[in-house]
C-alpha cells in the first residue's frame, strides 16, 4: 500500500485598522516574542527577524505614497473577529513582499499596506497601524541584534541599507498608480 503525502502551506492574514499596542519580550523559553493584536510571533531564527524588519523598513519608506491623506479607516466592513494565533518563525526566508494600495487608488479612499513573509501577512489600513508595526518589529529585531551571538547588523544599519536600495532601485510604481487614479478622478 502506497502512502500519499500532502504538503500544506499555512496562511494567516492579520488586518490592523489603526493604532494598536505591540510588545516585544523574551519568552519563558528565552526566545524573543512579538505580541501584536490577535497573534504572538516567536522568533526561532535570526534571519526571520531580519527579513521582517527589512520588510517594515520598506513599508515605512513608502508610507507617504500609500496614505496620501490622513483618512480614518472607520469601521471595518467585516465583523471583528478575535484570532488568537501563535506563529513560529523558524526558517530563513529570503525576502519580504510589500503590497500597497494608496488612498487615491482605493475605491473607498482607505489605503492599505501589507508585509508578507512566508505564510504570514500583516495588513495595515492606516498610517498609525504601520507606525505601530514598525516600532514593534524594530524592538523585536533589536532583541536579536543586541544579543551579539548571531552577527546581525543593528536595526539602524538595516534601515539605512533598505533606504539605499530604494534610492538605487526606486519605488515609482505605486506613486504612478496613485497619480493616474487622481488624474482620472479630476477628469
Amino acid at each position: 500500500m502506497e502512502t500519499e503525502t500532502v504538503d500544506a502551506v499555512s496562511r494567516l492574514t492579520i488586518l490592523l485598522p489603526g493604532a494598536h499596542e505591540t510588545n516585544a519580550s523574551i519568552g519563558l523559553t528565552l526566545i524573543p516574542l512579538l505580541k501584536i493584536p490577535n497573534a504572538i510571533i516567536e522568533f526561532r531564527h535570526p534571519t526571520a527577524a531580519r527579513v521582517w524588519w527589512e520588510g517594515w523598513c520598506e513599508a515605512a519608506a513608502i508610507l507617504d505614497r500609500v496614505f496620501l491623506e490622513q483618512v480614518d479607516p472607520g469601521e471595518l466592513s467585516e465583523p471583528e473577529l478575535t484570532i488568537n494565533s501563535f506563529v513560529i518563525l523558524d526558517d530563513a526566508p529570503r525576502r519580504a513582499k510589500i503590497r500597497a494600495r494608496s488612498t487615491a487608488a482605493s475605491p473607498g479612499g482607505i489605503g492599505a499596506l501589507s508585509v508578507t513573509v512566508g505564510g504570514l501577512t500583516i495588513t495595515c489600513a492606516s498610517r498609525a497601524a504601520v507606525e505601530c508595526q514598525w516600532r514593534g518589529w524594530r524592538e523585536a529585531y533589536d532583541m536579536f541584534a543586541q544579543d551579539g551571538g548571531f552577527g546581525l547588523p543593528s536595526a539602524d544599519q538595516v534601515a539605512q541599507r533598505v533606504r539605499a536600495d530604494q534610492g538605487r532601485h526606486g519605488v515609482t510604481e505605486l506613486l504612478t498608480a496613485a497619480d493616474e487614479q487622481r488624474a482620472a478622478r479630476r477628469r
